[in-house]
């Protein structure tokens, strides 16, 4: 007998990292620290030897740190082989640090400029890729063309609903300096998914773990796997830290979507139970489980 949490299992499981910022040449080192490509390495063997079963994995954005075509081949060489040994769907889109044409013809073969905005649907779910870089410049938003082409998608729902991913939050930061660098139009973005099937929205840019909400929907920010901003500094200082760096695992249910952070580096880890009573707890019936765990002894 399987030991049961009383609760349905997610439809769906998704790794949603974000940031690599990855150099065009592998000896390169970010802001003169931080091995972009071993932290990328790391975070994929903490998700592999996680055991998930996920369906998709999302990089949101910010692939490169400079747009070099180098950096996205190496992006494929590191990433590819997980996901087929996961078996899942790789979803990627461009961040501010992103070039599109690079992008477009290493990652999707495609000539151009244009912002390559998808559609991966996995077992009925919908995930909807948005390239929210500015041209030119490092805050966000969306052209005309890309409300009117999210619109048509959402305008029939799909069978578990749709994630959307961005790269430039729809939230407020803490940060005044990133605030010049956030997305432009919330209020557009906003009004854009009222009535549609968006169950969460799922971003990067801001190197650290956020959530809020966008209207009644939940944004789920994962915090870099190259670096992370130090919360804990003042408001008007923005400090990179190597050390926290992590990524969420987001469970999708029937009624609801839940993130959970895992961090990169593997800690020491204890048995909180014992194999002991994790054998007997899976002879009690499913019925008494939580009568049998959750009193308690005196």
């Amino acid at each position: 007998m399987a030991l049961s949490g009383g609760r349905p299992a997610p439809t769906h499981v998704i790794a949603h990292l974000s940031d690599p910022h990855l150099l065009g040449s592998p000896q390169g080192r970010l802001a003169g620290r931080i091995d972009t490509a071993e932290q990328l390495r790391r975070a994929l063997a903490r998700l592999e030897s996680s055991a998930e079963a996920v369906d998709a994995l999302v990089i949101s954005g910010d692939l490169a740190d400079s747009g070099e075509p180098a950096a996205y081949e190496l992006l494929l060489e590191i990433v590819r082989p997980v996901v087929d040994r996961l078996g899942c769907a790789l979803v990627l889109t461009g961040g501010n640090h992103d070039e599109r044409g690079p992008l477009a013809q290493v990652l999707f073969g495609v000539d151009g400029d244009d912002p390559q905005d998808r559609i991966t649907t996995v077992r009925g779910l919908r995930i909807i890729t948005l390239d929210s870089a500015v041209p030119g410049y490092h805050h966000g938003g969306l052209s005309d063309d890309q409300y009117a082409w999210l619109a048509r998608e959402l305008a029939a729902p799909a069978e578990h609903g749709t994630i959307l991913v961005i790269h430039h939050a729809p939230i407020t930061y803490r940060s005044p300096v990133m605030q010049l660098l956030d997305f432009d139009d919330v209020d557009r973005l906003r009004e854009a998914l009222v009535g549609t099937d968006v169950r969460a929205v799922l971003s990067g840019h801001l190197h650290v773990t956020s959530f809020g909400q966008l209207g009644q929907i939940p944004v789920i920010v994962a915090g870099g796997v190259s670096y992370v901003d130090d919360v804990g500094a003042p408001r008007l200082l923005l400090m990179g830290v190597d050390g926290p760096q992590s990524w969420n695992l987001v469970e999708v249910h029937a009624n609801e979507v839940v993130a959970t952070v895992v961090p990169v580096s593997q800690h020491e880890t204890w048995p909180a139970l014992s194999d002991a009573v994790i054998d007997y707890m899976s002879t009690v019936p499913p019925q008494d489980q939580r009568e049998v765990f959750s009193r308690k002894r005196t």
